[in-house]
């Protein structure tokens, strides 16, 4: 109970940048009321984004680090931003895959964990290649930049996907919040009974 509870916890710090900046780019627009999905529309947000994880992952294999050209140390930090996204969408799928068989609040939250740390490595990798001190050659650089801007849609293509999943998994762990505190409150009318 406790160990669930904090996994519970870590996942609401890891994902509140992620929320905050959906948050962000709807200025105008009252924040959404939390909305669990039905178990149609969960199985189809599943496909969806697995789908696009699909996409995305051959987008990036569009993407030749070597061909760059940079060495040392910048070369080498690019190289592991690189591996960290396609790693990442391994690890998303991965748990899309386990949430396809069924759903628990610690499956949900493990994906949502998962999302969020393929969107801090696109951000990485998207900073390092675009990058001027990394890429000192005018054709690496213009290549670099064309890659940067095409991780960075793919991190614009992930943030709605984010978002809608934060929702529902919100949504959950307060149905559920509020089922273990009706049990409570029972048990405690029980005891007081007695």
């Amino acid at each position: 109970m406790v160990r669930n509870l904090a996994i519970v916890l870590l996942a609401l710090v890891l994902a509140a940048p992620t929320f905050l900046q959906a948050q962000q780019t709807q200025v105008e627009v009252d924040p959404p009321a939390l909305r669990l999905m039905n178990n149609t529309e969960f199985n189809l947000f599943l496909k969806s984004l697995d789908t696009d994880a699909m996409r995305w992952k051959a987008r990036l294999r569009t993407v030749d680090v070597a061909s760059l050209g940079v060495e040392d140390e910048e070369g080498k930090e690019i190289e592991r931003s690189y591996n960290h996204c396609l790693q990442a969408l391994d690890n998303a799928r991965e748990e899309i895959q386990k949430l396809s068989q069924r759903q628990t609040l610690k499956l949900d939250f493990l994906l949502l964990v998962e999302l969020n740390g393929l969107a801090r490595s696109l951000d990485r990798l998207s900073s390092n290649l675009a990058s001027p001190v990394t890429i000192q050659e005018a054709g690496a650089a213009k290549k670099s930049l064309g890659w940067a801007r095409e991780v960075l849609d793919i991190d614009e293509a992930l943030a709605p996907h984010i978002a809608e999943f934060q929702q529902h998994v919100l949504a959950l762990a307060g149905l559920l919040d509020a089922a273990l505190e009706r049990a409570e409150q029972k048990g405690d009318q029980s005891q007081n009974q007695k």
